[in-house]
């Protein structure tokens, strides 16, 4: 299992150029469900960042074989250590009771460095196998964190780019 995912963003043109200058990485570009023009680039191989600017993810957990030219679904929040623990469950019995139908693999990650800033990543076939599972009885993240005024959280949804 890599211990690292980094990512960064940026437009075609600089993108293109990291893709260039690194034909031995697999770097995969995504393009914001809604906004065109919002590009990342993921590098999962470990090694050190080609990036200039990345955003480090530490891998506390894989499952599921990764298939990148799908969707991809990003949960980042904020959580305290006892939520932790919640959340930390809540994985491992995802993970023990098998992938969600159109799910291939699930992350579990923390921004470097920063176990506080944990971050689901999930690769799917579809938006519209994520959006079933997400709107249905699974209820990931518990009513109770979503309703208190300090906590935080951001979802962010990736489609593959059309090729650099």
């Amino acid at each position: 299992m890599n211990e690292q995912i980094a990512i960064t963003f940026g437009n075609n043109k600089i993108l293109s150029e990291i893709k260039a200058n690194h034909p031995d990485r697999d770097l995969h570009v995504f393009q914001a469900l809604n906004q065109n023009d919002k590009l990342m680039m993921l590098d999962y191989s470990g090694k050190p960042s080609v990036f200039q600017s990345p955003v480090l993810y530490d891998v506390l957990s894989h499952t599921g074989a990764d298939k990148w030219d799908g969707f991809v679904s990003f949960s980042a929040m904020d959580l305290n250590f006892d939520q932790q623990k919640v959340f930390d469950a809540r994985i491992n019995k995802l993970r023990s009771d098998g992938l969600p139908d159109g799910m291939h693999s699930i992350y579990s990650l923390n921004y470097h460095k920063d176990i506080n800033q944990r971050v689901i990543l999930g690769t799917w076939n579809s938006y519209s196998d994520f959006e079933l599972w997400k709107n249905g009885s699974h209820e990931f993240i518990p009513k109770e964190y979503r309703d208190s005024p300090s906590f935080y959280s951001h979802e962010a949804y990736y489609k593959p780019a059309k090729k650099l």
